[in-house]
Protein backbone atom coordinates (compact mmCIF):
# COMPACT_ATOMS: atom_id res chain seq x y z
CA UNK A 1 0.00 0.00 0.00
CA UNK A 2 3.11 2.32 0.97
CA UNK A 3 4.73 1.65 -2.42
CA UNK A 4 1.58 2.17 -4.14
CA UNK A 5 1.12 5.61 -2.33
CA UNK A 6 4.54 6.60 -3.39
CA UNK A 7 4.13 5.86 -6.88
CA UNK A 8 0.99 7.92 -7.18
CA UNK A 9 2.91 10.90 -5.19
CA UNK A 10 5.48 10.54 -7.75
CA UNK A 11 3.34 10.71 -11.19
CA UNK A 12 1.34 13.85 -9.40
CA UNK A 13 5.39 15.25 -9.26
CA UNK A 14 6.07 14.96 -12.50
CA UNK A 15 2.77 15.93 -13.65
CA UNK A 16 3.65 19.65 -11.38
CA UNK A 17 6.87 19.80 -13.06
CA UNK A 18 5.46 18.92 -16.61
CA UNK A 19 2.97 21.52 -16.09
CA UNK A 20 5.71 24.02 -15.14
CA UNK A 21 8.00 23.13 -17.94
CA UNK A 22 5.06 24.28 -20.04
CA UNK A 23 4.28 27.10 -18.64
CA UNK A 24 8.10 28.44 -18.81
CA UNK A 25 8.00 27.28 -22.63
CA UNK A 26 5.20 29.73 -23.33
CA UNK A 27 6.69 32.44 -21.32
CA UNK A 28 9.82 32.13 -23.19
CA UNK A 29 7.84 32.40 -26.67
CA UNK A 30 6.24 35.55 -25.69
CA UNK A 31 9.06 36.54 -24.83
CA UNK A 32 11.21 35.43 -27.89
CA UNK A 33 8.14 37.34 -30.12
CA UNK A 34 8.58 40.87 -27.84
CA UNK A 35 12.22 40.76 -29.28
CA UNK A 36 11.19 39.88 -32.72
CA UNK A 37 8.94 42.87 -32.56
CA UNK A 38 11.42 45.51 -31.00
CA UNK A 39 14.28 44.17 -33.57
CA UNK A 40 12.00 45.13 -36.39
CA UNK A 41 10.95 48.72 -34.60
CA UNK A 42 14.77 49.06 -34.03
CA UNK A 43 15.66 48.52 -38.07
CA UNK A 44 12.95 51.01 -39.07
CA UNK A 45 10.45 47.86 -40.05
CA UNK A 46 12.16 47.12 -43.16
CA UNK A 47 9.35 45.62 -44.55
CA UNK A 48 7.32 49.14 -44.67
CA UNK A 49 10.62 51.25 -46.36
CA UNK A 50 14.20 49.07 -47.38
CA UNK A 51 17.30 51.07 -47.69
CA UNK A 52 19.13 48.00 -49.38
CA UNK A 53 17.72 49.62 -52.48
CA UNK A 54 19.71 50.02 -55.35
CA UNK A 55 21.05 53.97 -55.76
CA UNK A 56 18.58 55.95 -57.43
CA UNK A 57 15.54 54.12 -56.22
CA UNK A 58 14.02 56.26 -53.49
CA UNK A 59 14.32 59.79 -56.18
CA UNK A 60 10.25 60.25 -55.44
CA UNK A 61 10.54 59.65 -51.78
CA UNK A 62 13.53 62.05 -51.73
CA UNK A 63 12.32 64.76 -53.79
CA UNK A 64 8.84 64.71 -52.80
CA UNK A 65 6.20 65.00 -49.60
CA UNK A 66 3.73 62.42 -51.13
CA UNK A 67 5.24 59.38 -48.76
CA UNK A 68 8.09 60.80 -46.60
CA UNK A 69 7.72 64.96 -44.94
CA UNK A 70 10.83 65.22 -42.73
CA UNK A 71 14.86 63.52 -43.92
CA UNK A 72 17.02 62.99 -41.00
CA UNK A 73 20.41 62.76 -41.80
CA UNK A 74 22.82 60.31 -40.02
CA UNK A 75 26.02 61.72 -40.27
CA UNK A 76 28.32 58.91 -38.54
CA UNK A 77 32.05 60.05 -38.77
CA UNK A 78 35.18 57.99 -37.59
CA UNK A 79 36.94 59.94 -34.80
CA UNK A 80 39.43 62.72 -36.21
CA UNK A 81 37.53 63.32 -39.31
CA UNK A 82 34.57 65.10 -38.43
CA UNK A 83 33.19 67.14 -41.87
CA UNK A 84 33.09 70.97 -41.75
CA UNK A 85 29.80 72.71 -39.71
CA UNK A 86 30.04 74.88 -42.85
CA UNK A 87 29.80 72.23 -44.95
CA UNK A 88 27.33 70.59 -43.25
CA UNK A 89 25.27 74.05 -43.15
CA UNK A 90 25.78 74.23 -46.87
CA UNK A 91 24.60 70.76 -47.78
CA UNK A 92 21.57 71.36 -45.44
CA UNK A 93 20.79 74.84 -47.95
CA UNK A 94 21.01 72.69 -50.64
CA UNK A 95 18.85 69.80 -49.68
CA UNK A 96 16.15 72.07 -48.41
CA UNK A 97 16.81 74.25 -51.55
CA UNK A 98 15.97 71.46 -53.84
CA UNK A 99 13.49 69.05 -51.76
CA UNK A 100 9.80 69.04 -50.74
CA UNK A 101 9.98 68.29 -47.02
CA UNK A 102 7.69 70.71 -44.78
CA UNK A 103 8.63 68.80 -41.89
CA UNK A 104 12.28 69.59 -41.96
CA UNK A 105 15.68 68.47 -42.76
CA UNK A 106 18.03 67.31 -39.62
CA UNK A 107 21.47 65.77 -39.53
CA UNK A 108 21.96 63.84 -36.24
CA UNK A 109 25.79 63.37 -35.74
CA UNK A 110 27.62 60.02 -34.17
CA UNK A 111 31.46 59.47 -33.72
CA UNK A 112 32.72 56.15 -34.12
CA UNK A 113 36.48 54.72 -33.05
CA UNK A 114 38.84 53.81 -35.90
CA UNK A 115 37.89 51.09 -37.66
CA UNK A 116 40.61 48.48 -38.69
CA UNK A 117 40.06 48.11 -42.09
CA UNK A 118 42.49 49.57 -44.30
CA UNK A 119 41.33 50.88 -47.43
CA UNK A 120 37.62 50.62 -48.10
CA UNK A 121 35.76 48.64 -50.26
CA UNK A 122 32.02 49.27 -51.08
CA UNK A 123 30.99 45.87 -49.80
CA UNK A 124 32.75 46.82 -46.60
CA UNK A 125 30.89 50.14 -46.15
CA UNK A 126 27.99 48.01 -46.49
CA UNK A 127 28.73 45.86 -43.66
CA UNK A 128 30.16 48.87 -41.54
CA UNK A 129 26.51 50.34 -42.22
CA UNK A 130 24.60 47.26 -41.45
CA UNK A 131 26.21 46.77 -38.48
CA UNK A 132 26.07 50.77 -36.99
CA UNK A 133 23.12 51.92 -38.50
CA UNK A 134 20.74 53.12 -36.02
CA UNK A 135 18.11 56.21 -37.78
CA UNK A 136 15.34 53.87 -40.26
CA UNK A 137 12.89 55.49 -42.34
CA UNK A 138 9.53 54.80 -40.56
CA UNK A 139 6.47 56.80 -40.52
CA UNK A 140 6.74 60.46 -42.27
CA UNK A 141 10.76 60.21 -41.78
CA UNK A 142 12.62 59.16 -44.28
CA UNK A 143 16.93 58.58 -42.78
CA UNK A 144 19.90 58.88 -44.48
CA UNK A 145 22.89 57.05 -43.57
CA UNK A 146 26.15 58.63 -44.45
CA UNK A 147 29.91 57.83 -43.55
CA UNK A 148 32.97 59.64 -43.34
CA UNK A 149 35.62 57.46 -43.57
CA UNK A 150 39.31 57.44 -41.99
CA UNK A 151 40.89 55.80 -44.78
CA UNK A 152 40.37 55.87 -48.71
CA UNK A 153 38.71 53.95 -51.11
CA UNK A 154 40.59 50.42 -52.49
CA UNK A 155 39.71 51.54 -55.76
CA UNK A 156 42.06 54.48 -55.73
CA UNK A 157 44.52 54.36 -58.49
CA UNK A 158 47.81 56.64 -58.99
CA UNK A 159 46.60 59.96 -59.67
CA UNK A 160 42.49 59.14 -59.90
CA UNK A 161 41.22 58.92 -55.84
CA UNK A 162 37.73 58.60 -54.86
CA UNK A 163 36.43 61.30 -52.87
CA UNK A 164 32.48 59.51 -52.43
CA UNK A 165 30.28 57.55 -53.65
CA UNK A 166 26.38 56.60 -53.26
CA UNK A 167 26.13 53.17 -53.46
CA UNK A 168 22.31 52.64 -51.74
CA UNK A 169 18.99 54.23 -52.30
CA UNK A 170 19.91 56.17 -48.67
CA UNK A 171 23.38 55.39 -48.17
CA UNK A 172 26.91 57.31 -49.24
CA UNK A 173 30.04 56.80 -47.86
CA UNK A 174 32.58 59.87 -48.13
CA UNK A 175 36.48 59.82 -48.05
CA UNK A 176 36.92 61.85 -45.65
CA UNK A 177 41.06 61.12 -45.13
CA UNK A 178 41.18 61.55 -48.98
CA UNK A 179 39.25 64.75 -49.01
CA UNK A 180 41.33 66.12 -46.70
CA UNK A 181 45.18 65.37 -47.98
CA UNK A 182 43.69 67.03 -51.25
CA UNK A 183 42.28 70.31 -49.20
CA UNK A 184 43.56 72.88 -47.31
CA UNK A 185 47.25 73.40 -47.99
CA UNK A 186 48.54 75.46 -49.91
CA UNK A 187 47.85 75.98 -53.85
CA UNK A 188 45.09 73.43 -52.47
CA UNK A 189 41.55 74.46 -52.50
CA UNK A 190 39.60 75.47 -49.18
CA UNK A 191 38.53 72.36 -47.38
CA UNK A 192 34.86 73.67 -46.97
CA UNK A 193 34.66 74.18 -50.60
CA UNK A 194 35.74 71.04 -51.60
CA UNK A 195 33.62 68.78 -49.10
CA UNK A 196 30.49 71.08 -50.02
CA UNK A 197 30.58 69.93 -53.77
CA UNK A 198 31.70 66.40 -52.85
CA UNK A 199 28.60 66.04 -50.41
CA UNK A 200 26.50 67.84 -52.72
CA UNK A 201 27.47 65.36 -55.72
CA UNK A 202 27.20 62.21 -54.00
CA UNK A 203 23.20 63.72 -52.21
CA UNK A 204 22.56 64.37 -56.38
CA UNK A 205 22.81 60.64 -56.91
CA UNK A 206 20.35 59.62 -54.33
CA UNK A 207 18.01 62.45 -55.41
CA UNK A 208 16.88 61.30 -58.85
CA UNK A 209 19.68 60.13 -60.68
CA UNK A 210 20.83 62.77 -62.03
CA UNK A 211 21.86 62.05 -64.05
CA UNK A 212 19.49 59.19 -65.58
CA UNK A 213 19.47 56.79 -62.43
CA UNK A 214 15.93 56.94 -60.86
CA UNK A 215 14.51 59.30 -63.10
CA UNK A 216 14.63 59.78 -66.76
CA UNK A 217 16.87 62.72 -68.72
CA UNK A 218 14.73 65.69 -69.55
CA UNK A 219 18.01 66.48 -71.86
CA UNK A 220 20.83 64.68 -73.11
CA UNK A 221 23.40 65.44 -71.09
CA UNK A 222 24.96 61.96 -69.94
CA UNK A 223 28.89 61.89 -69.88
CA UNK A 224 28.76 58.36 -72.48
CA UNK A 225 32.20 57.52 -71.12
CA UNK A 226 31.30 57.70 -66.94
CA UNK A 227 27.69 56.67 -66.81
CA UNK A 228 25.44 58.74 -64.04
CA UNK A 229 27.17 61.65 -64.98
CA UNK A 230 26.90 64.90 -66.72
CA UNK A 231 29.28 65.80 -69.53
CA UNK A 232 28.37 69.66 -69.37
CA UNK A 233 31.10 71.77 -68.39
CA UNK A 234 30.90 73.01 -64.95
CA UNK A 235 28.21 70.76 -64.08
CA UNK A 236 27.71 69.69 -60.16
CA UNK A 237 27.64 65.91 -61.66
CA UNK A 238 30.56 65.78 -63.83
CA UNK A 239 32.45 62.94 -63.39
CA UNK A 240 35.80 64.80 -61.87
CA UNK A 241 33.75 65.69 -58.51
CA UNK A 242 33.67 62.03 -57.62
CA UNK A 243 36.96 60.71 -58.97
CA UNK A 244 39.71 63.37 -58.21
CA UNK A 245 42.78 63.60 -60.55
CA UNK A 246 44.72 66.64 -60.75
CA UNK A 247 45.48 66.86 -64.76
CA UNK A 248 41.46 66.00 -65.46
CA UNK A 249 40.79 68.83 -62.61
CA UNK A 250 42.73 71.70 -64.73
CA UNK A 251 40.21 71.07 -67.66
CA UNK A 252 37.30 70.69 -66.01
CA UNK A 253 35.77 73.81 -66.55
CA UNK A 254 36.65 73.93 -70.41
CA UNK A 255 37.15 77.00 -71.97
CA UNK A 256 36.46 78.74 -68.75
CA UNK A 257 33.00 80.17 -70.23
CA UNK A 258 31.16 80.92 -66.51
CA UNK A 259 27.54 79.80 -68.36
CA UNK A 260 26.69 76.84 -66.83
CA UNK A 261 23.91 74.84 -68.58
CA UNK A 262 23.34 72.24 -65.46
CA UNK A 263 20.79 75.37 -64.15
CA UNK A 264 19.79 73.41 -61.14
CA UNK A 265 23.67 73.82 -59.85
CA UNK A 266 24.85 77.00 -61.18
CA UNK A 267 26.13 77.69 -57.16
CA UNK A 268 28.44 74.94 -57.09
CA UNK A 269 29.28 74.65 -60.36
CA UNK A 270 30.40 78.30 -59.14
CA UNK A 271 31.95 77.24 -56.38
CA UNK A 272 34.15 74.52 -57.94
CA UNK A 273 35.24 77.11 -60.88
CA UNK A 274 36.78 78.77 -57.50
CA UNK A 275 38.28 75.65 -56.30
CA UNK A 276 39.98 74.96 -59.89
CA UNK A 277 41.25 78.37 -59.86
CA UNK A 278 43.57 77.70 -56.94
CA UNK A 279 44.52 74.43 -58.52
CA UNK A 280 45.31 76.29 -61.54
CA UNK A 281 47.25 79.29 -59.45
Amino acid sequence: MFHYLILIWVKIYNMKKIFQLLCLLIILAGLNACSSDKDQDNNGDSSQFSYTLNTGASANELLSDTRFTKIVIEAVYVDGFRPEQASLNNLLSFLNNRLHKPGGISIVEREIPAQSLGNYSIAEVRQLEDDIRTQFSLDDTLTIFVLFADQSSENDSGNSVILGTAYRNTSLVMFQKTIEELSGGFNEPSRVNVETAVYEHEFAHIMGGLVNIGTPLQSDHEDQSNSAHCDVDGCLMSAQLETFNPLDMMNIMGSGNSAVRCSMYRRLASKWREINTIINY
